[in-house]
């Protein structure tokens, strides 16, 4: 499927700091052609395309776990070879046979051209063998090595166009479960990489690297050992898919499965990628719910982030590599909830709106519209900074240009000792954060609940309910409205059942 090129238009400016205040809040009144014609931008639906050949199930999941009988039993040389045999334009078929159910597969490479399948009913389950993912023998599944590399992905869509994965299926990428060998599961390695500060190799669920015209449809993860989706493409669409990690309370060995336990299963990471849509989808994760990225690979820009629901966490987060630049990114009608259960994982859902860097990895991200945003029980609402690491030396130093925020609403949580905080800072009177507030409402904030400095902060041309003040800060308010604030109706639905 080809998809049409994303055109944002020219977003919110905010004047230099050389600028009169009243230059800075006349910019930041203007609005977009963007905000006057919210959803015309988005394409059409995505459609799967025919099948080439329809693959039947041979073995039996019962409870989202796979019989121990048919672990060294792989499906993955059938469906390789569908899918290299299948002409461009169609799909490969993965479907259920009564009570059939499951397919088993190690590493996975997309042709051109070519749609995997998953049908409603069918589980695609990843091996647990990390000797099947290894880039060298013995890297995959540990940090021994220091290394993040070490792991192929399970699906990997590479230097192909006009590949899909789609249906309404299940792609199951089992971190929560022991490896083959080992008594440790894959986000096991992951926690204890984190105490030892190692980099770690566990595989991504799907990854695409230099690709164009990629399409995600209906699908949903499950449990990706690392990174569920990473996204290096030209012209790409993410489309009413659901992420749900970790799917259960508890694994096969009644071992208790929490968001917080499930380390940097990030849900989707657009990076060096342009051109894209991302819709309609629902996603609650161990890491950030999508992170949009722009590292030594180039920028990511022309994004479209719309009628999206999140769970669990991090954060809708732009970072934290930024030297390659971020620009032209769009989020609206998103509900962010830091009420769901999440079985003790702590500080994995108290990010709502969050922009991070830090001068190791820095760089611009600019021309950034966020409308129409909903979260509650969130610690950090809002948070902008340059200071996302302890690393504060380097070269690359993080610059927030033209951020505005319309129409944002923070409700209380069920959870009274969270208190939240709303931090706009930029590095230094040379590069400072320049965003446009209008509408902006934080339920609960404290007087003491804003942390700025070295800022430019437009207000207008609706209210905030706090006041922005702190080292080398300009607020200038130029309120003309006074609308109610975002009601946030319909956005918290219950969420999907462990």
């Amino acid at each position: 499927m080809v998809l049409a090129t994303v055109a944002l238009g020219a977003l919110t400016s905010c004047q230099p700091r050389t600028a009169s205040k009243s230059a800075l809040a006349a910019a930041a009144l203007t609005p977009s052609p963007i905000d006057r014609a919210p959803g015309a931008e988005l394409p059409p639906e995505p459609k799967i395309p025919p099948a080439c050949t329809t693959l039947t199930a041979n073995k039996a999941a019962a409870k989202d776990t796979l019989a121990e009988a048919d672990e060294s039993k792989p499906d993955t040389d059938r469906i390789q070879s569908a899918i290299d045999a299948c002409p461009e334009g169609r799909s490969v078929q993965l479907k259920s046979d009564g009570g059939k159910n499951a397919f088993l597969t190690g590493p996975l490479k997309m042709a051109k051209g070519v749609t995997l399948w998953v049908d409603k009913g069918a589980t695609l389950f990843a091996s647990r063998n990390p000797r099947d993912y290894d880039v060298r023998a013995g890297t995959c599944g540990s940090d021994d090595h220091d290394d993040s590399g070490g792991c192929k992905p399970v699906i990997l869509v590479e230097k192909v166009s006009g590949v899909g994965i789609m249906g309404e299926g299940v792609i199951d990428g089992r971190g929560g479960e022991p490896m083959l060998g080992s008594n440790m599961t894959w986000w096991d390695v992951a926690q204890d990489a984190k105490v030892k500060n190692l980099k770690h190799s566990n595989p991504r669920l799907i990854d695409v690297k230099k690709a164009s015209n990629f399409t995600m449809y209906k699908i949903t993860l499950h449990n990706s050992p690392k990174f569920h989706v990473g996204l290096n493409a030209q012209s790409y669409m993410v489309w009413g898919v659901t992420l749900l990690t970790p799917s259960k309370a508890t694994n096969s060995q009644g071992k208790p499965l929490t968001a917080k336990y499930a380390r940097n299963t990030d849900g989707i990471d657009p990076s060096a990628a342009t051109d894209g849509v991302i819709a309609y989808s629902n996603i609650s994760v161990g890491d950030d719910q999508i992170a949009i990225k722009g590292g030594d690979a180039g920028p990511t820009s022309n994004l479209i982030i719309a009628h999206n629901r999140f769970g669990t966490g991090h954060g809708m987060s732009i970072g934290s590599e930024t030297n390659g630049g971020v620009n032209r990114v769009y989020v609206y009608d998103l509900a962010i909830d830091g009420d769901i259960d999440t079985g003790g994982a702590g500080d994995v859902n108290l990010n709502g709106i969050r922009i991070k860097s830090d001068p190791s990895r820095g760089g611009e991200v600019s021309d950034i519209t966020y409308r129409d945003i909903c979260m509650r029980g969130m610690a950090n609402p809002i948070l902008l900074t340059p200071h996302y690491s302890k690393e504060e030396d380097g070269a690359s130093i993080p610059v927030y240009k033209r951020i505005t925020l319309n129409n944002v609403r923070s409700l209380k949580g069920a959870n009274p000792a969270v208190k939240p905080v709303v931090t706009l800072e930029g590095w230094d009177p040379e590069n400072i954060l320049e965003v446009n507030l209008s509408n902006v409402i934080i339920d609960g904030i404290a007087p003491n609940g804003v942390k700025a400095e070295f800022a430019d902060v437009a207000i207008g041309p609706g209210p905030t309910n706090f006041q922005v003040a702190g080292n080398d800060v300009i607020a200038d308010s130029k309120v003309t409205q006074n609308p109610p604030p975002n009601p946030c109706t319909g956005k918290f639905p219950e969420p999907a059942k462990k």
